[in-house]
């Protein structure tokens, strides 16, 4: 199963799983289910929370697919990369900009944002500021743009009608004016589908929880997908389920619910 994290482990802005959810997935672990995790947090930011849930041993979709993260205890930080997939964040910066301006731009490197200014605190794991033609020189897995003086609703309408250069998507988050740039071709369900290939689970096997636009494919691809209390109608559309909001354990009711079933 893969389970998303921010909005459906964890609260905005929080690292920490409730007792209710961290019981419940060391629970279905402990039946020989696979807990996967499929999120746009970067590896290092996963591993908070997988501290929180307590475990170090973890399959990672992070960075909304761009990479794939093994998490073990002998590996050298905990955790080894088995796919990344880099892309050109310049023409699609300066292209929400014109059409939304004054946004904040982290592009991730190695182990740290690179940012043109400073995110609201607890925003990123890791931040260091730089000109913003230095931010967006290189290559990256993923860029971040961010208004903190505007809300989602503010900018939804504005970037949804703006073209996307080639070669870059954009995923708008529901809880602020927050727009995820990431490779073209590339989401949580594509890297999904090449692990569960790997591990030799097939579709039907699989159930998918989440909350916001970046969890659309992987709900609609799985074998039962479940949307979090509180998710936009397009991500419950694209279930077949839905279940309580994060605030009163919506993940742990249906982790609860499966390890009874077997």
């Amino acid at each position: 199963m893969f389970c998303d994290v921010d909005g459906t482990l964890v609260p905005p802005l929080t690292d920490e799983v409730s007792v209710r959810v961290r019981n419940a997935i060391q629970a279905a672990s402990a039946t020989g289910l696979i807990v996967a995790f499929a999120t746009g947090r970067t590896p290092s930011s996963l591993q908070r929370v997988l501290r929180s849930i307590g475990t170090d041993v973890a399959w990672g979709v992070c960075n909304n697919g761009a990479q794939l993260a093994r998490f073990a205890p002998d590996l050298p930080g905990g955790y080894e990369l088995l796919k990344q997939t880099h892309f050109d964040p310049a023409p699609a910066v300066h292209q929400f900009n014109r059409v939304v301006p004054g946004a904040l731009v982290a592009t991730w490197h190695d182990d740290t944002y690179i940012t043109s200014g400073l995110f609201p605190e607890g925003e990123l794991v890791s931040q260091r500021v730089a000109p913003l033609d230095l931010v967006i020189s290189q290559t990256t897995t993923k860029a971040v743009m961010r208004w903190p003086h505007l809300s989602a609703d503010d900018v939804r309408g504005p970037l949804d009608a703006c073209p996307l250069p080639d070669g870059v998507d954009a995923i708008l988050s529901k809880f602020a004016a927050w727009l995820d740039l990431v490779p073209w071709g590339t989401s949580k369900a594509v890297t999904a589908v090449e692990l569960t290939e790997q591990l030799g689970i097939s579709q039907r096997e699989v159930l998918a929880i989440g909350d916001d636009y970046n969890d659309i494919d992987l709900l609609d691809w799985a074998g039962r997908g479940v949307a979090m209390g509180g998710a936009p109608p397009a991500v419950v559309a694209a279930a077949n389920h839905t279940t309580a909001d994060v605030f009163n354990d919506g993940a742990a009711l249906v982790l609860e619910q499966l390890c009874r079933q077997l």
